[in-house]
């Protein structure tokens, strides 16, 4: 988005979307596969995800959409069974600029 490319900033943001897609039907034991079970989806899930489509082809509108597909990945990063769930706090810092939750300031 700073290169102004905004077709490829809108590809990837909706690559997150699929991927993100993937990891929730992957959870519920749904079909994951090109989204084959995004239907079935819970409705609340359904919602989230529509939150990451892009609108209009602007910096301010991918930066939303990338920024709630990022928010979802995380999400979905923090729900993995068996996983250390520090890994996806340490990512918010790097792919949002966030320090993790708890994190002391400074």
């Amino acid at each position: 988005m700073a290169r102004g490319r905004l077709w490829q900033a809108a590809y990837w943001t909706d690559s997150l979307r699929q991927v993100v897609i993937t990891l929730a039907c992957l959870r519920l034991d749904l079909p994951a596969a090109h989204a084959k079970g995004a239907h079935l989806l819970p409705a609340g899930e359904q919602s989230a995800l529509e939150s990451t489509l892009v609108r209009e082809l602007s910096a301010e509108e991918l930066l939303r959409a990338a920024r709630e597909g990022t928010e979802l990945f995380l999400a979905e990063l923090e729900r993995v069974p068996g996983d250390d769930p520090r890994l996806a706090r340490r990512l918010r810092e790097a792919l949002l600029g966030e320090p993790p939750a708890g994190a002391p300031e400074g």
